[in-house]
């Protein structure tokens, strides 16, 4: 049986791919445009089996052409649009033509093709500015703030209405901002994560100036990836939605020093001008809390990687990856 992944060409979705094709599964990756090269050539090595399908999610004709290529031991489904509050990169009805016309076509295709589990990575952009008034649990109402928070909302309704009619199993892992390898610009996510941007500038010699209210819970992209296949395949599930989070804040000038130190060269991390060099996507002088995943490791036991060492394996992965891996010159 084979594992589907749509939206594989994004950045989660190219380390679920590194990490099911490391434990050897067979995988078909749906991707509206051939995958990123530097990525594709360390997939191409790795013990199991990658069909490529470039299609688009919002193309019935085309995802059933997918879906009768194997026998679906369970879909997550990764593609969207992750629309800022500038709302620059895409119109309106794209990113809901996408976000939640995509996910309900994706859905009657695994259906008909037989998916007994359907993993939605959804975002805590549900959660709205909750965040920052207390931490977050999967006991948190919803209320997001923007469109691209409605539209995962909505596609998470729309697939737990769907789930009790249609008879697949549905998981819900709510994901946390995220960091780490395969991050690169796809023209689909407004802003990309501030970790990704100093890692950009720090290779290309540039200076990386920061608010110092910048401290956010960015978790790791594998352990994003392994959280997401743990779900696909877990003998059960205690709840059908979780957060997806390491519960960690931390500084993107952790990883300048991380660095600073392989690079052999100090990376500036000081406010020196009327802006910063670091884009951020929320409101930096704003103290926010945590989304928790607790309830995520307690039900299946999962275990984050531990924040000091993610952002050192990511420093490790940059330098030795190039700048071609982040997707070359700016």
């Amino acid at each position: 049986m084979t594992l589907y992944v749509t939206g594989a060409g994004g950045f989660v979705g190219l380390n679920i791919l590194e990490a099911a094709l490391g434990d050897g599964q067979a995988v078909c990756a749906i991707s509206d445009r051939p995958l990123f090269a530097p990525a594709l050539r360390v997939l191409e090595r790795l013990p199991g089996s990658l069909d490529i399908v470039i299609a688009d999610v919002r193309d019935p004709k085309a995802l059933a052409s997918a879906f009768a290529r194997h026998r679906p031991s369970a879909v997550i489904h990764a593609a969207a649009i992750t629309l800022g509050p500038g709302g620059t990169i895409a119109p309106a009805e794209r990113v809901v033509d996408v976000n939640i016309v995509g996910t309900e076509q994706v859905m009657e295709a695994a259906v008909a093709a037989g998916a007994r589990r359907f993993v939605y990575p959804s975002s805590v952009a549900v959660y709205g500015a909750a965040p920052f008034r207390a931490a977050v649990t999967e006991e948190t109402p919803p209320e997001p703030a923007g469109l691209y928070g409605f539209t995962k909302l909505a596609s998470e309704r729309l697939l737990t209405a769907a789930a009790r009619t249609r008879g697949f199993e549905l998981a819900v892992g709510r994901i946390v901002a995220t960091f780490g390898p395969w991050e690169h610009d796809t023209g689909v996510r407004e802003t990309l994560s501030p970790p990704f941007q100093l890692a950009c500038r720090a290779l290309d010699g540039l200076p990386a100036s920061m608010p110092k209210g910048g401290a956010r819970d960015w978790t790791y992209s594998p352990d994003i990836a392994r959280a997401l296949l743990t779900l696909a395949s877990a003998p059960s599930l205690p709840r059908t939605v979780y957060n997806i989070s390491a519960s960690d804040l931390w500084h993107p000038s952790r990883l300048a020093a991380a660095l600073a130190a392989r690079l052999g060269r100090p990376i500036d991390t000081e406010h020196t001008g009327p802006g910063y060099d670091i884009a951020f996507n929320d409101n930096v002088d704003a103290v926010r809390k945590p989304v928790i995943g607790a309830a995520f490791e307690q039900d299946l036991g999962f275990r984050y990687t531990p924040i000091a060492d993610a952002v050192e394996a990511y420093a490790d992965w940059i330098v030795a990856a190039g700048r071609d891996a982040l997707g070359g010159k700016a």
